[in-house]
């Protein structure tokens, strides 16, 4: 089979390597894929070895003769689109097209469905933002959507039109003599503990930074600040580990608690992360915590569930929460208005709710309340430091992995998502 897959994300990493992720798996099996990416995507597709187009906003002028060419080419016999959120946004705001021109093709289109749209009102709840333009509901017509897992639900959906598969395949596991060398590396001995903080350049946007609001803005410049404040209370054998970006307020912390390597290859960040004790996120599906937790690594994840719109409403919150540190405390009167997120800093809180609603996945990690100053500390002492609490996790996360290894091999998920789609005799 033939596959022509647009991963046309310009900022984010993850969703492209989530595209990438299914047709690793599905080469295995012997599919032969094209990519029309970003420039973004460029390092991260060529590593992987497959053959692609470069379509880039500014400088590509006529989108429609481009994707024609690469149809003549590659001679498709699906389209995957990795994701539908990227694909639909990038030609409508970045390239101004109508991205349902591939309907002339008459090739069986496969969406990578993220979100679980079919279940959303689709439009993002952005923080700061009285408005969000709605995102096309043209996948409620397309017969079949991929969903990885996880984040996905396990199952095939409200209207049954989900195909649920192994976000990426099993990736390799360290030798015990390979994570002390790693380890070590950076300085640290059996006795300490090594949190990675992923935190890419999306998540720090500049004032110019287009689809941004002052809360956007505000919110990422000053959460680093107050989990700095959290991690620093954590035992002296903490470390924490950035790769590429580290928002200014972590360097507040002890010089030799914090390590900061530039950006390296996908085989050195992977054993970076697998030579961790847990990854923190601040974004419930983001790629490095799912990939750590599909390893088999804690990971630990931190949101915000309150709507704070000035100071007089942190009382509120200090109730809820049986009582703010003082930290917490000033930091919310000085941030304010702050609206719940549960991908720091856009937002999503309320959009997110049908995707996280009942999924198993949530048991597999360490979810804590940003606000919660205590509950933070606690948990992520306990994953690190305490047996107990990392038996528990590892425990919840075994049941989940199972799960996820019980799903059908990809190529098979795919190929049945084919004929769904109207394929005819589709096979790998």
């Amino acid at each position: 089979m033939k596959i022509l897959s647009f991963a046309l994300s310009t900022v984010a990493y993850g969703d492209t390597l989530i595209g990438v992720g299914l047709t690793d798996q599905l080469r295995a099996a012997g599919a032969d894929c094209h990519y029309v990416i970003s420039r973004t995507a460029e390092a991260l597709v060529r590593h992987h070895g497959y053959s692609y187009t470069v379509m880039e906003p500014g400088e590509t002028r006529d989108v429609r003769a481009v994707v024609d060419a690469v149809v003549r080419e590659t001679r498709p016999d699906t389209i995957v689109l990795a994701d539908y959120l990227n694909y639909w946004g990038t030609l409508v705001r970045r390239f101004d097209v109508d991205p349902w021109f591939i309907d002339v093709y008459q090739k069986p289109v496969l969406p990578i469905d993220i979100w679980e749209w079919e279940d959303t009102s689709f439009r993002f709840d952005v923080l700061g933002r009285e408005y969000e333009r709605e995102v096309s509901r043209r996948i409620l017509a397309m017969p079949a959507q991929l969903r990885p897992v996880p984040v996905c639900h396990l199952g095939s959906g409200t209207t049954g039109r989900g195909f649920p598969y192994r976000l990426l395949t099993p990736e390799r596991r360290l030798t015990a003599a390979e994570r002390t060398r790693v380890r070590s590396e950076l300085g640290l001995g059996p006795q300490d503990r090594l949190m990675m903080i992923p935190v890419s350049s999306w998540q720090q946007p500049g004032p110019d930074d287009p689809g941004t609001t002052e809360m956007i803005r505000r919110v990422a410049q000053r959460v680093p600040g107050l989990l700095a404040g959290y991690l620093g209370r954590l035992p002296a054998t903490t470390h924490f580990l950035f790769v590429g970006y580290v928002p200014p307020a972590f360097r507040a912390l002890p010089a030799e608690q914090v390590h900061v390597l530039p950006l390296c290859p996908p085989e050195r960040y992977h054993a970076l992360m697998v030579s961790a004790d847990a990854v923190l996120s601040l974004t419930a599906n983001g790629t490095t915590m799912l990939r750590a937790m599909l390893m088999d690594v804690p990971a630990v994840l931190l949101t915000n569930r309150f709507h704070v719109p000035d100071a007089s409403a942190v009382a509120a919150v200090d109730s809820e929460l049986g009582g703010l540190s003082a930290r917490t405390r000033e930091w919310l009167t000085g941030t304010v208005p702050i609206q719940p997120f549960r991908m720091w800093p856009k937002g999503l809180y309320t959009f997110m709710s049908a995707l996280l609603k009942d999924n198993a996945y949530l048991e597999a990690i360490a979810q804590y309340e940003l606000l919660d100053e205590e509950a933070v500390v606690r948990g992520i002492e306990g994953v690190l430091y305490e047996p107990a609490t990392r038996d528990a996790l590892a425990a919840g996360r075994a049941r989940y992995l199972a799960s996820v290894d019980a799903l059908p091999p990809t190529p098979e998920v795919f190929t049945a998502a084919a004929r769904r789609a109207g394929l005819s005799g589709a096979t790998l």
